[in-house]
């Protein structure tokens, strides 16, 4: 398709007062008659109103969102602005008309609930408009009809430089080519068409850097992520099509950067994907970039994911109103790596049974009870446990009982992260041990230990289990003279979240 005259028309880089924008702003789940529910079609509306008002210079009195409402209610507000736009101009100032539609529509038109608007009315309704520039998208199934357009692209040779600075006229944008569906994705908790629209709005689609977004912009982001997004899904590539007759020129534009509420700058980092979670249901995902990438944002708390082939990171941060603050770079830790692959979750606890030897004259192997609970610190993992031990000893002819309570800390880090999961690392500790000698009398002896840890579990059914090593040198009195015995257990145990 080839547009007679193309500019990227939507907002107007003027002075305050110069200018008044105007939108109607729908979306309905409900079609015709047998027509499944559509999950995400109001919110689409609500996430485009929200990012307009925050980047689009439109006032709150500017912008009708009608959810859920019927044709006759779009056909209203559109005659009710029509009103407010005359006065604009009559008071000498440009005005535009963004219309915006998410939901069902078929050949015949758009279909809210049981009620339609053919596509031929709505293009007549838009360009009757008396706004000076016009812009009007659709997002629904079948949507090439409304810019009379099957299978178009939009391409980087349209040139929108024209010879005045007063831009008039329409641009008509579809989320899908004639006979194509418009898909939605739980995933991204919206359609595909419309979540790359509004995340090209917020500073994704801003290919030159100058903090300013044009319908250009916006159309090519979004044709290139709303097509590979689909490419892989049942229905098969989605392909917005578009038809702009307009004239004029100027630093016209989709979205100012600068009215952000808050920025978020993501480092280059061209081989990633950001999954960033915010307020008010903000959901993006965000292709990395070679270059640092701006988006405006509305200020709140946000998770921020990065998914990269060498594995996944995340971190959270708080927008404060107008803060401007650099995503700090996030790779993935060796343990995000070993959860991945199968590894145990960031907190665990682990509880089970074994043995125990301590060298000493025959103490043989004594029977051991551990618990205890591992927590991952970045690239490490910080590890408590308890060992009690109980064992009857016959020493010549000696005989008395042994128990002992232990208890240590260690730094631990994966060692292997495949199907088994190992870790291992240094401990110290303090352990307290009795004799109670046959016949009466008993002894206690108390003092430091220090040695090496090893841990390897696997995911067995429902739980994972393991193997839980420990190898020590342990300090204490023994006969009034100060000794370090080796020492070491092995145990059987079950790992759980706490």
């Amino acid at each position: 398709m080839k547009a007679t005259v193309a500019v990227a028309a939507f907002l107007a880089a003027a002075p305050a007062g110069a200018a008044q924008r105007f939108a109607v702003i729908a979306g309905n789940d409900e079609g015709g008659q047998g027509r499944v529910r559509l999950w995400y079609a109001e919110r689409d509306a609500d996430r485009m109103a929200s990012a307009v008002r925050e980047l689009g210079d439109f006032s709150e009195k500017n912008v009708v969102v009608l959810r859920g409402k019927s044709a006759a209610d779009v056909r209203d507000a559109l005659a009710q602005l029509d009103g407010r736009v005359l006065q604009a101009k009559a008071a000498g100032e440009r005005t535009l008309l963004f219309f915006y539609y998410s939901g069902h529509a078929g050949s015949s038109g758009l279909e809210l609930g049981s009620s339609r608007i053919p596509y031929e009315e709505l293009r007549k309704l838009i360009s009757a408009s008396s706004a000076d520039a016009k812009v009007a998208i659709v997002d629904a199934c079948d949507a090439g009809r409304f810019t009379q357009t099957k299978g178009a692209s939009f391409t980087a040779t349209v040139d929108f430089t024209l010879p005045t600075d007063e831009v008039e006229g329409t641009a008509f944008i579809a989320s899908s080519a004639a006979g194509e569906a418009a898909q939605e994705s739980a995933a991204i908790g919206g359609s595909f068409f419309t979540h790359h629209f509004e995340l090209g709005l917020r500073g994704a689609a801003d290919a030159d850097g100058d903090g300013q977004v044009t319908l250009a912009e916006a159309f090519r982001y979004t044709s290139v992520r709303t097509t590979s997004g689909t490419a892989a899904t049942e229905a098969g590539p989605q392909h917005p099509t578009y038809e702009i007759r307009m004239s004029g020129r100027g630093d016209v534009i989709l979205a100012d950067l600068r009215r952000a509420d808050s920025t978020l700058r993501i480092p280059p980092d061209a081989g990633a994907t950001f999954i960033l979670r915010g307020p008010k249901n903000l959901l993006a995902e965000i292709p990395g970039s070679h270059e640092m990438l701006a988006l405006a944002l509305p200020a709140g708390h946000y998770t921020v994911e990065r998914r990269a082939p060498e594995g996944y990171a995340s971190a959270d941060l708080q927008l404060a109103h107008a803060d401007v603050r650099d995503l700090p770079r996030l790779y993935p830790t060796r343990y995000e790596r070993a959860r991945q692959k199968g590894g145990p979750a960031p907190l665990v606890a682990f509880a089970g049974g074994g043995i125990t030897a301590v060298r000493l004259p025959g103490f043989g192997i004594a029977p051991a009870m551990r618990a205890g609970f591992r927590k991952e610190l970045g690239e490490l993992g910080l590890r408590v446990h308890a060992e009690v031990a109980r064992q009857g000893v016959n020493d010549l002819n000696l005989r008395y009982t042994y128990w002992s309570a232990s208890g240590a800390v260690a730094l631990v880090m994966p060692l292997i992260d495949g199907r088994v999961f190992l870790e291992g690392g240094l401990l110290g500790g303090y352990t307290v041990a009795a004799q109670s000698i046959a016949g009466g009398g008993s002894r206690t002896a108390a003092g430091p230990i220090a040695g090496a840890v090893l841990q390897a579990t696997t995911r067995v059914g429902s739980v994972r289990l393991g193997l839980d090593l420990q190898a020590d040198a342990r300090l204490f009195r023994l006969n009034d003279a100060t000794v370090v015995r080796p020492g070491g257990s092995l145990s059987l145990v079950a790992l759980f979240n706490p």
